[in-house]
């Protein structure tokens, strides 16, 4: 009978040459979930994912893309190996798909019984410790292509046996290139406590690492470092504590928002640049002098020291001319080459100074505040154009302290966006709508296509994306040929042979409803197109369509009959006197019928059966919705809520039915909302169209908490 076999899990995390105690964002230990596939039920689920070259994604990116990996892994019904290869395959579809400009390593493990399968990318690297001996996959490091380089990753497979007091690491090329003599006897060690301390110090600028030591489940978790008594200053770094394996009990590590904040926290301020210079070269000096001065005491010596060797009158003449020349020409060329961090240093000092002056002016005087703080945000503009100098902690930190003061004025809330899908150059999208949190469809008007894409809800992001629409131009539909699709809306019920839908409206008063149960695509004529102008938008209430037609100054109200829609529309404003729409973006129906129609400078208006009513938005800021996009109407979460889009603000607003505003929402990237064109709300999940590309943000974190 096999021994069971445990994994006791330890992390090594160095930012800017300090270890750092945290779990990397890109390293993941996962159990399977309560439902899951009986082959699966036994395994042990192992990643590290880390950046390839100088750029890095945020911190948030790296801990979603383990998440769905594993939730790829688990969900996969082919063999492990398959399975393995689908997660890092889904894994780089998500970094090139979503038109990233970073690219990673990636190796993943499973630990099934006494086995381990191993499925590796770029320049990860496993080691495993088996009864002293050492082996490295790969056991030397060559050229490779990075995830996100190209559609289909070259992923190296291996399966090796373990027992109990074997060690496997994970890591990144970092750590691998270490010295091995000194790497092999650091891993020798015999717990994992004993392990992370040589490891520190063998590891470079940034290394990121995964330890695993196999175990019995009698084997006791290693011993953890006591807290610091009270009163007690902490260590100058927390303790990399290994941990035993997760349980569903267990919670989770904490996961730092990003290396650099998590460096900030736990490292004190270093020496400044210059005075690091400084001091380097005065020693640089010193040494030279001195080696100087063996040379010469050895060439030139005292007329003492008989028998010594000495030098020629005509080179000692040469010497003593030239070494004044190349001690002066070694000063100034240092003296160059550390004119440009001296002059940043200088400025980044110049920006603090305004920083402690702008914290002595008082926030209740708004006016000033803001101006003030506008001036810290263009001198930390200055700074990096001027030095070409980006990333800089001391800086980031300012540029955060002076943008959350200005949120504050505009009560804004910040977001970070995960991008789930690129559209690809060209793509006008409309929607997304999210149904059962598993599927969500997309419109790309520019190519009157739908697509269909699996979302894993757990952790909101693409497990497939279909690259062949539902639905497209010049498909042919039930006795029609598609054209130009508009819009698209969900129909639980109404004038369709089956409920539940997805529904799209065609210029030619084509009616193209998709069911994801029933495929492929059915579609039918609506009566009295030929009453229609050019209408933009499609909503539904209890199973009625509405079709909002700005060029006509009216919404056209299709009702059911049996399973189809056999008769002409109403108009919804069937007075003399109607509303001026000519303007209008978008609209939608809440629970009880209520109309809002968006127009494109940013009014909101409701209606009743035809009739406008009083309303107006309350609360907003004073500089909000500079313009109308789009909106959508959220009516089955506990709260209620429209949410209007602003490309022109780059914000998403969030209010109420009755008109009060609740949030402003704008990405920490403001390059990433400038051309917002749709958005649906699933509960806390929000998911955004903006260019090419669909977003996914969380607002569950707000839940509770006053609006700005």
């Amino acid at each position: 009978m096999l021994e069971t076999i445990e994994a006791l899990v330890g992390y090594l995390f160095v930012v800017g040459g300090r270890a750092i105690g945290a779990t990397p964002p890109g390293a993941l230990v996962e159990l399977p979930p309560r439902k899951v596939q009986r082959s699966r039920e036994g395994d042990t689920f192992f990643t590290l994912i880390t950046p390839y070259g100088k750029t890095h994604a945020t911190a948030n990116i790296y801990e979603a893309l383990t998440h769905l990996a594993a939730e790829v892994y688990f969900r996969s019904s082919g063999s492990l190996t398959s399975a393995l290869r689908e997660a890092i395959h889904v894994v780089n579809s998500q970094i090139s798909e979503t038109g990233q400009r970073y690219t990673l390593n990636m190796i993943c493990a499973v630990l099934r019984g006494n086995e381990v399968y191993l499925a590796r990318t770029a320049e990860s690297v496993c080691i495993l410790r088996q009864n002293g001996d050492f082996a490295y996959y790969p056991d030397q490091l060559s050229e490779s292509v990075p995830l996100g380089a190209t559609p289909s990753p070259e992923i190296k497979l291996s399966r090796c046996e373990v027992a109990p007091g074997d060690l496997m690491v994970l890591c990144d090329r970092a750590l691998a290139c270490a010295e091995r003599a000194a790497l092999n006897a650091a891993l020798a060690l015999p717990d994992l406590p004993a392990i992370l301390e040589p490891l520190k110090a063998l590891a470079s600028r940034d290394t990121q690492a995964l330890i695993v030591q196999f175990a019995t489940p009698e084997t006791p978790d290693p011993t953890p470092i006591p807290k610091p008594r009270k009163n007690t200053p902490p260590p100058e770094t927390a303790p990399d504590n290994p941990v035993a394996q997760p349980s569903d009990s267990a919670p989770a590590p904490e996961t730092p928002q990003s290396a650099a904040s998590a460096a900030e926290q736990a490292l004190e301020p270093a020496a400044p640049i210059g005075q690091r210079a400084a001091l380097a070269t005065s020693k640089a000096l010193s040494s030279f002098a001195k080696g100087l001065s063996r040379a010469l005491n050895r060439l030139w010596p005292e007329p003492s020291e008989a028998g010594a060797p000495r030098i020629p009158t005509m080179l000692a003449a040469i010497l003593a001319i030239l070494i004044p020349i190349v001690v002066v020409f070694v000063m100034v060329a240092l003296q160059l080459s550390q004119f440009d961090l001296t002059q940043f240093e200088q400025m980044v000092r110049d920006v603090e100074t305004a920083v402690r002056q702008a914290e002595l002016v008082d926030l209740q005087d708004e006016r000033l505040a803001r101006t003030v703080w506008l001036g810290i945000l263009e001198r930390v503009t200055y700074v990096e154009t001027t030095s070409g100098r980006l990333n800089d902690p001391t800086l980031n930190r300012v540029r955060a302290k002076a943008q959350s003061i200005l949120d504050r004025f505009d009560k804004v809330t910040r977001r970070t966006p995960t991008p789930l899908r690129n559209f690809g150059e060209g793509a006008q999208l409309v929607g997304p709508i999210v149904r059962g949190g598993a599927d969500i469809y997309t419109l790309d008007s520019s190519r009157s296509a739908i697509y269909r894409d699996t979302l894993a809800p757990e952790i909101n992001m693409l497990i497939t994306r279909n690259t062949q629409p539902v639905v497209q131009r010049g498909q042919a539909v039930s006795a029609f040929s598609v054209r130009d699709v508009v819009d698209m809306v969900w129909l639980a019920e109404g004038g369709v042979q089956r409920a539940n839908v997805l529904a799209a409206l065609d210029t030619q008063g084509i009616l193209i409803t998709y069911s994801p149960t029933f495929a492929p695509a059915t579609a039918q004529r609506l009566a009295g197109a030929d009453l229609w102008s050019k209408p933009i938008a499609l909503a539904t209430w209890r199973g009625n369509l509405y079709l909002l037609d700005p060029e006509a100054n009216q919404i056209w109200r299709y009702r059911p009959l049996g399973n189809s829609y056999p008769n002409p529309p109403e108009e919804y404003f069937d007075g003399e006197v109607r509303p001026d729409l000519s303007t209008a973006v978008d609209l939608g129906i809440d629970p009880n019928g209520n109309v809002y129609i968006f127009f494109a400078d940013g009014q909101l208006r409701k209606f009743t059966s035809g009739i406008e009513q009083r309303f107006a938005l309350s609360g907003m800021p004073s500089d909000g919705l500079k313009s109308g996009r789009a909106m959508y109407l959220d009516g089955d979460s506990p709260l209620p809520s429209i949410y209007l889009l602003d490309s022109a603000d780059q914000s998403i607003y969030q209010v109420t039915l009755s008109g009060a505003f609740r949030y402003r929402f704008r990405a920490n990237d403001p390059n990433l909302f400038r051309a917002l064109s749709g958005i649906y709300a699933d509960r806390d999940n929000i998911f955004v169209a903006s260019g090419s590309v669909l977003y996914h943000f969380s607002i569950a974190d707000l839940a509770g908490q006053p609006a700005p």
